[in-house]
């Protein structure tokens, strides 16, 4: 059991200045010192004098008094220039390593809308993220291993939180699920699809497919902002020998979740995009009331169930897990107010204590183990049936052996016939075509052609007779050769049949005068023939 402040840590990433932020009207109010994990957050202040501080404030920033400055230490502290890599080295891999080894472990990304949260889980094809290098990991080391005993099963699931309803991204048509609880303390979304992937390829084409069905919509900060909250589950399964015949099995839990981003109420968007963003706001809220419950003492009571996403996180937030919780932010200016919120935050959230334990003797939940049960059953019941049957299927064998040898012997007869009537229609069509050959070439000889004499149509009468005598005379030659063969075959038969009465009736024969008798019975007519 792992318990303490290790199991719940708290990164800050601060992404780049994006092209379209105008480097003229906007000041960088923060920077981040890799070095000691910190923050500083500088808030910018106008010539101008200005309600609010936005992108439509085009007075000049100057840099704040350093009252006005705040600063923030994390566990993990990334800038600009930091890599995926870097990332997923500081944040998600030894999580990914627990998980494996049967721990339950989750990496959150929160911020800001267009802040870099499904950058650093998702990533792009040229830079990966969190989810695709995780996967990369996890069959990695399993093929790594060199235990011949141990069985291991990979199986996902991907679900989105759109306007406080659960739908399953992998299965379109389930919607509006519902959250159970596992009668062990646990929550699980009833009939959310789970999908048994063998490689890291299958994960990502899983990934890329429930992708395309997430809510996004065009926002003032990101023209495709992810208006849900996206939860991407890999659960991995060990199975081993118990040294008793039985099968020990681990349980191991990645959650790798990116929330939709907070941001203020546009009053002049459209209604859709207003109400999404309420509901986003209100669960966000909720979130926060979860960390800041788990985090004043004295605190009993924590909300989980106030919302769908907690309610879904609840054993990562203060429960049985190892938690990453990745805070992105944007630099400039106009994120100010958006920035110091996801900043404190953050801040609070350091202070959640979860308790970390490996997953053990879950069979009843494990996959593995209902697989494993069923092909000793099914290798059982092959064996019963199998007992018994060997003569069986030997019998049958030879029957369909011969079988096949006699329909070898009529299909060869068939053949034999078949090519006398293609041999006989082939003469016919020869005969057809020659007479039309010479039909045609009368034909085309004018007016004045020999065909209308008579001894043109004398002459054509006696060709075709000859032409039928003699096809006449081919086919009797060939019918009078098949009637020899057949008095040939019917001869052998004949005798054949002689010789096995004549051996089956000389066994009973009892003198000597009897044997010469049924001699000269029966092998007179077969020196005569």
């Amino acid at each position: 059991m792992c318990e303490g402040r290790e199991n719940f840590k708290v990164a800050v990433r601060v992404r780049p200045r994006l092209p379209n932020e105008v480097p003229s009207g906007f000041l960088q109010c923060v920077e981040a010192d890799l070095v000691h994990n910190t923050v500083v957050a500088n808030k910018p202040i106008l010539k101008k004098a200005s309600s609010r501080i936005g992108i439509d404030d085009f007075g000049e920033f100057v840099r704040p008094e350093p009252s006005q400055t705040q600063s923030f230490t994390y566990d993990v502290v990334l800038g600009k220039d930091s890599s995926q890599q870097d990332v997923f080295l500081r944040c998600a891999s030894d999580i990914v390593k627990s998980v494996i080894n049967g721990y339950n472990g989750s990496i959150i990304a929160s911020g800001q809308t267009s802040s870099g949260k499904t950058y650093t889980i998702a990533g792009t094809k040229e830079e990966p993220g969190i989810i695709p290098r995780a996967a990369q990991i996890i069959f990695s080391q399993i093929g790594s291993y060199s235990n011949p005993a141990g069985q291991y099963l990979v199986r996902t699931s991907y679900l989105q939180i759109y306007n406080e309803k659960i739908s399953d991204l992998l299965e379109p048509s389930r919607e509006n699920l519902k959250i159970r609880e596992d009668g062990c303390g646990g929550v699980f979304v009833e009939t959310l699809s789970e999908h048994v992937v063998r490689d890291a390829e299958e994960i990502m084409a899983l990934i890329k497919r429930g992708t395309r069905l997430r809510a996004t919509n065009v926002t003032r900060m990101n023209k495709e902002s992810s208006r849900s909250h996206a939860v991407f589950t890999i659960i991995i399964e060990h199975g081993k020998d118990d040294g008793h015949g039985g099968m020990a099995v681990t349980i191991g839990k990645l959650r790798l979740v990116d929330l939709a981003g907070s941001e203020r109420l546009d009053v002049d968007a459209e209604s859709k995009l207003q109400e999404e963003t309420k509901n986003i706001n209100v669960s966000l809220h909720n979130f926060t009331k979860v960390v800041t419950a788990l985090t004043t003492p004295g605190v009993k009571y924590i909300p989980y169930r106030d919302s769908k996403l907690t309610r879904i996180l609840q054993d990562c937030l203060g429960g049985n897990c190892k938690t990453t919780m990745i805070a992105t932010i944007a630099p400039t200016s106009e994120c100010y107010i958006e920035t110091i919120n996801t900043l404190k935050f953050a801040k609070r959230a350091k202070n959640i204590r979860n308790i970390a334990q490996v997953n053990e003797d879950m069979s009843e939940k494990a996959l593995i183990s209902s697989y494993q049960s069923e092909i000793k059953r099914l290798k059982l019941q092959l064996q019963e049936r199998s007992s018994g049957t060997d003569i069986d299927y030997i019998k049958l064998l030879q029957e369909r052996q011969e079988e096949q040898r006699e329909k070898e012997e009529v299909k060869t007869k068939l053949e034999m016939q078949q090519k006398l009537a293609d041999e006989a229609q082939a003469e016919k069509t020869k005969l057809i075509s020659r007479i039309r050959e010479l039909e045609d070439k009368f034909f085309r000889g004018g007016s004045k052609a020999v065909m209308d004499t008579e001894e043109f149509k004398e002459a054509i009468l006696k060709e075709q007779q000859r032409v039928k005598q003699e096809t006449a005379s081919q086919y009797q030659r060939k019918f009078a050769e098949l009637e020899k063969e057949k008095e040939r075959a019917s001869w052998r038969f004949t005798n054949l049949r002689h010789h096995c009465s004549w051996a089956d009736s000389k066994t009973h024969c009892t003198t000597e005068c009897e044997k010469l008798d049924f001699q000269k019975r029966f092998e007179s007519p077969t020196k005569n023939k």
